[in-house]
């Protein structure tokens, strides 16, 4: 199944593929309020620091890995959307000589990415347990410091919600590329 037009991505898991696309929007929400969140905290600190020489305690260690949590908030939805940085150079002049060719790189593409995500959990899952066992946190000890397993289980919850959404693209791509005569 395709979107309407042939060189839009493809739609691939019907009510699955609509319930991550909710579940990835509403992540990326988090990751934007995030994002607000973490200038509230750098323009309290430079308040802080000019007026009153009284700094948010902190502010580094909390930014640090609040940026890490909003990449991984915000990386399912680009992936959906197929809004992650790359070059569209080859892609393009793919596309204008034949969509097959371009649907070709895509799926190798998302398929690499696929992999590549599969990896990235394999190796972040088991820091969830560790962080948690370790009692591990993030922050100036005595000033103020905060667990670090949530800012992992945020990473893991964006990894394979990516991870599916990759999985979904190369799907939909194997779909579309071998689908006799469909696409010239």
């Amino acid at each position: 199944m395709t979107t309407g037009k042939s060189d839009a991505p493809p739609i691939f898991g019907g009510a699955f593929h609509t319930w991550a696309m909710r579940l990835a929007l509403f992540f990326a929400v988090l990751g934007g309020a995030g994002t607000v969140g973490i200038m509230v905290i750098i323009n309290a600190d430079v308040v802080g620091r000019g007026l009153f020489s009284t700094p948010v305690p902190a502010t580094a260690e909390i930014v640090s890995a609040s940026i890490v949590a909003i990449i991984f908030l915000q990386l399912p939805y680009a992936t959906a959307t197929d809004r992650n940085i790359r070059s569209d150079m080859l892609l393009g002049r793919l596309r204008a000589k034949s969509l097959r060719y371009a649907d070709g790189l895509n799926f190798v593409h998302h398929a690499v990415g696929t992999i590549m995500l599969a990896i990235l959990l394999r190796y972040i899952w088991p820091e969830i347990s560790n962080a948690i066992e370790d009692r591990e946190t993030i922050g100036l000890y005595g000033v103020f410091t905060m667990p670090r397993w949530p800012f992992v289980a945020v990473a893991v919850l964006g990894c394979t919600l990516t991870f599916g959404h990759y999985l979904l693209l190369t799907l939909g791509y194997a779909n579309r590329l071998f689908k006799p005569g469909k696409i010239s």
